[in-house]
């Protein structure tokens, strides 16, 4: 199945998205992240009335247009972020994608809680060749770090946090 291109935002594509599933099925939670779009339906009629599902849609926005691309658990997408909530809510997976695909769901939030846990002011980081302290959580846009070397404070973004080797703290690096 393609992607379908048309004007919109990304609030608007999201809201016609929304639209789209509730002509079939109830819409029960959703959730944006990023340019994934994740949604909880029920379906309201057919073979499977009642069923409770996870559903996946690919939003991409640019120069005033959206292309979506929408997809079911039962296809087992390649994207992990599915709020946890979802799936204690949804029933039983069927087909042979969509259980292997919630315990994928499960391991990815499970590594980043454990990653979260570790991550505090103090802890030592390599990333490009050099050694860095974190100093303090700045939120959402990363974390202010100071280069163990000669003590110059920049701020590292979570995606550089995340590409990071933590480091034991008598570990020193060659």
């Amino acid at each position: 199945m393609g992607s379908i291109v048309y004007r919109a935002t990304k609030d608007q594509a999201v809201h016609d998205e929304l639209q789209n599933v509730g002509a079939f099925a109830a819409v029960l939670a959703h959730r944006a992240i990023g340019n994934r779009l994740w949604f909880l339906a029920q379906t309201r009629s057919g073979k499977h009335v009642g069923r409770i599902w996870i559903g996946l849609t690919l939003i991409d926005c640019r120069g005033g247009q959206a292309a979506v691309k929408s997809m079911d658990e039962s296809c087992g997408p390649c994207y992990f972020d599915c709020p946890l909530a979802f799936l204690d809510r949804a029933d039983p997976p069927t087909g042979p994608y969509a259980g292997p695909w919630r315990e994928k769901v499960r391991e990815f939030h499970a590594n980043r809680a454990a990653k979260r846990a570790i991550v505090r002011p103090g802890l030592r980081i390599s990333y490009g060749e050099l050694i860095y302290v974190l100093r303090c959580s700045l939120g959402r846009r990363g974390w202010e770090v100071a280069r163990e070397s000669d003590g110059l404070i920049f701020r590292l973004k979570a995606r550089q946090l995340g590409n990071a080797t933590v480091l034991l703290s008598q570990e020193k690096h060659p």
